[in-house]
Parts: C-alpha cells; structure tokens; sequence
C-alpha cells in the first residue's frame, strides 16, 4: 500500500486546536462529508496535538481509495520552517463512505480520549507503539493491489 506523509506546523506557530483546523482543512476542505465528523473530535485531538503524541508517532488516515495518509505535527522552534512546507493533498481522500483516522496516544491517557471519542465510528484512538494495519484495511475496504510483469517488460 502506498503512503501520502504530511508535516503539519503545530506549537508554538499554532495551538493545538489550530494545529487540528489545519489538519480537517488538508483531509477534509470546505464541503466534504467528512469535515463535521473530524470537526466534532477537535477537543480530544487537540489534547493529544498538545501533548505531542504526533509528533512521534503519525495520525494515520486510511481512506477507501487511494493511499494511507501519515500526518505528523512539528512543535517548538521547527514549526516555523516545517509552516513552510505544508502542502495541500492532491485529493479528497474522505468524500467516500468508509474511511478511518487513528490518533496515537499514550497509554496514561488511552482510555480517557476513547471514552471522549465514542460515538465517532471513523475515529479510534491507539497506543503510540501501535501502527494501523496496512492488509486489514485493504481486507476492509476491497482493495486489491495487482501488478502485470509482462506490462513493466514492454518498450
């Protein structure tokens, strides 16, 4: 499976619940089905911006179609440099029905930010030593990856 990574500026460029606009703006802009699903979870994903959970390890967004997305934020003096760098995506990756966002978070506060987030079926919160799995999505969503020899041979 393919991998889009995004860096996104956090503190002190922006607080935390800026850092999560900014975040629902690149995944989901103005319009999206997805924008009030990933806007109604600002508190808690705020919480684990501000506690630089993801800063270490990536939120991870796996849409229908297309590849598994890793965002990262980037806090203190590199924040700056790292404003400069944001890049749009070239896609929508949540306008199909279906997709999922993981939060890293650790374990002191796993279980509060689960229970702040139920009810959000797209949204799951995991451990920071866990990664999402790339062939249960795939399994999730039918997607199937087949690659032709022959056509990577021909002139």
């Amino acid at each position: 499976m393919s991998v889009t990574a995004r860096r996104i500026a956090s503190v002190p460029y922006r607080t935390s619940s800026q850092t999560w606009q900014a975040i629902v703006d690149l995944l989901a802009p103005e319009g999206s089905p997805a924008r009030p699903t990933l806007l109604s979870a600002g508190g808690p994903s705020a919480v684990i911006i501000a506690e630089e959970y993801t800063s270490s390890a990536p939120i991870v967004v796996l849409p229908v179609t297309g590849p598994r997305i890793r965002i990262r934020t980037v806090h203190g003096a590199d924040a700056f440099d790292a404003a400069e760098d944001e890049t749009p995506l070239m896609s929508r990756p949540l306008d199909q029905p279906g997709w999922t966002l993981s939060l890293p978070c650790a374990a002191d506060d796993l279980d509060e930010l689960r229970a702040a987030l139920t009810g959000h079926s797209h949204i799951t919160v995991r451990s920071l030593d866990d990664d999402v799995d790339d062939t249960a999505s795939g399994q999730a969503h039918g997607v199937r990856i087949v690659i032709n020899a022959a056509e990577l041979e021909a002139p």
